[in-house]
Formats: structure tokens, C-alpha cells, sequence
């Protein structure tokens, strides 16, 4: 009987103090509509408004037990008209405290709004076409190794935002893909850097695809003559020794090609000099395309200087 009289005690006194008018912040969730179709904003926008409400206590009940999240639209075609360029607007609170109130109903009064107003930072938006360049980290098996160039489908995105960030663009990276232990050729699809978020970019397209040929390698070498260039008439060079080693890295599946292969090994009469140094730098000036990782030996040779007669 204790009990039941205390409950009841307590369920009056709730009722009576709902009953009352009283004050309390409610956190609102915001979101941006009709944003100017040219511009871009470029700082951080509220997401979230405290306003101080007034009303009777059951009203405000839901609020303060968060069973009602009620949310704002922010109406940017409030905003001034634009000019070119960065530009600042800003768009008080209170012009959106009548949406607020239609929310809320008569019942409820609007007695303040954090913040009083919004700044918004805006710039031209522009709309360019970029180089999509693959950001990897490949790691290959012993004796594989890239073969090739990594291919970008499609090579090209078009890209929008603000002005002042793209007009100094020529390319866009794409996230960083790292792989490990490769041993055969592979395609991925990857999107792009998370920092073009930051940057207010946008893209047609979420992904692209990455191929990269992959292929086992193998170590060969060759024996290449030495030919001098650059040689006046009036004398001649003779390379001691008159050939070299070239040793590298070859594809399996052009083993069968290297035969037909030619190599050209050069020394520079021009890079003569009076230092008593009686050796030239030997340059692979032609070579397949398809070798890696090659080295000359010996890289450098002497030589004899003679008058023609």
C-alpha cells in the first residue's frame, strides 16, 4: 500500500511538472539543399544545430529523452548572389528558425540557435580532364618482375571542383595498391586518393582498372663490339678491350628473340680529357626494350690515340 501511494505521489508530481512551461537545448542534424549548381563550398559546414526551445514539459519530453532527432534543411538559394572567384557569404540562423518552428509545432518556441550563423566559403566550380596515374606498391616473387608498363583503363577522368585547386592540376593518383608475392600478370580495380575528399573533388567515375603485366625473368648475357663516335678525321681509336659482357635480366618468352636482338656499345671521343686518364665510359646506346637490369663489363675500357697518316 506504501509502495502504490509513492508511485501514485510520483505520478502526479509528473504530471504536474510536465505541465509546466520550461527551457531546454535540443541538438539538431543538419543537411545543405538547392547548393548553387557553379560553386563549390570549401570549409567544413555545421553538421549539427543546439537550439533552445521553449515549451510545456510533455512536449519536450521526446527531445530530452532523444526519442525525436529532428532534422534541418538548410536552404543555400537563400544565399546572396556569387561572383567569380573565392568569395565568403554567410546566412544567419535565424533565416530558417520559421522551418524549424513548422517542425516543432505552434506549441514549441525558438528562444536561440547556435551558431547564429553559417559562413560559407565558395569557389567557381570547374570541370578538367586528368592523367590517372596508378600509385603502387608491388613486391615479385625471385626471377618475376613488372614487364611493362601498367595500364590505366581508362587513362583519362574528368574531374570537378573548385577552381582554384584544379587550375593548377595536370594528373590524379589513385589510391596506393600493394601487392605482394606476384607472379603472374593482374588486374585490380582501385579508386582514387581519399585526400581528393578533402580537396572538394569529384569524378564521373568511382574506380579504374589497373593492369600489370607480370612475367618470369631469367639472367643471359652478350658480347657486344665497342664503336667510337664523334672521332676527327684526322685520327683514330682503338678500345682495349674492343668488346664487353652485357649481362641482364630477360623475359622467358623473348629468349627466342634475343638472337635477332641488337645491342651497340659507343665510347665518346669528345669525353677525352687532359687529366692523364687513359680510360672512356662505355654507353649501351641500343638494346631491346624488353631487358632489365643490365650491366656492362667492364664499364669502362682504355684506349689508343693515333694520328692517320
Amino acid at each position: 500500500m506504501f509502495l502504490f501511494c509513492l508511485s501514485l505521489s510520483c505520478f502526479f508530481w509528473l504530471l504536474n511538472a510536465l505541465s509546466k512551461t520550461s527551457t531546454t537545448e535540443v541538438v539538431f542534424d543538419v543537411s545543405y539543399v538547392n547548393q548553387p549548381i557553379d560553386k563549390v563550398v570549401l570549409n567544413e559546414l555545421p553538421n549539427q544545430l543546439k537550439i533552445k526551445i521553449k515549451g510545456f514539459g510533455y512536449d519536450l519530453m521526446a527531445y530530452k529523452l532523444r526519442l525525436n532527432r529532428p532534422h534541418v534543411k538548410v536552404d543555400l538559394s537563400r544565399l546572396e548572389g556569387f561572383n567569380n572567384g573565392v568569395e565568403t557569404n554567410t546566412l544567419a540562423s535565424t533565416s530558417f528558425s520559421n522551418y524549424i518552428t513548422n517542425q516543432l509545432g505552434e506549441q514549441i518556441e525558438i528562444r536561440d540557435i547556435y551558431p547564429d550563423s553559417i559562413r560559407f566559403l565558395f569557389d567557381k566550380r570547374i570541370e578538367k580532364k586528368l592523367k590517372i596515374i596508378p600509385n603502387t606498391n608491388l613486391q615479385f616473387k625471385r626471377q618475376f618482375q613488372l614487364f611493362g608498363d601498367i595500364l590505366v583503363k581508362p587513362a583519362i577522368v574528368s574531374v570537378s571542383g573548385p577552381a582554384s585547386v584544379l587550375d593548377t592540376m595536370t594528373e590524379i593518383y589513385t589510391k596506393e595498391l600493394t601487392l605482394t608475392e606476384l607472379t603472374e600478370t593482374t588486374t585490380k580495380s582501385i579508386g582514387f586518393n581519399s585526400d581528393y575528399n578533402l580537396m572538394r573533388l569529384s569524378f564521373n567515375l568511382k574506380k579504374v582498372l589497373l593492369h600489370i603485366p607480370v612475367e618470369k625473368f631469367t639472367e643471359s648475357s652478350v658480347m657486344v663490339n665497342i664503336k667510337s663516335i664523334n672521332v676527327p678525321d684526322s685520327f683514330q681509336i682503338k678500345a682495349i678491350p674492343n668488346e664487353i659482357e652485357v649481362k641482364f635480366l630477360i623475359p622467358l618468352s623473348k629468349m627466342v628473340s634475343l638472337q635477332s636482338a641488337k645491342f651497340n656499345a659507343e665510347i665518346d671521343y669528345n669525353k677525352i680529357n687532359d687529366n692523364f686518364n687513359h680510360k672512356l665510359k662505355v654507353e649501351l646506346t641500343t638494346y631491346p626494350t624488353y631487358i632489365q637490369s643490365f650491366n656492362l663489363n667492364p664499364r669502362k675500357v682504355e684506349y689508343i690515340l693515333k694520328k692517320r697518316k
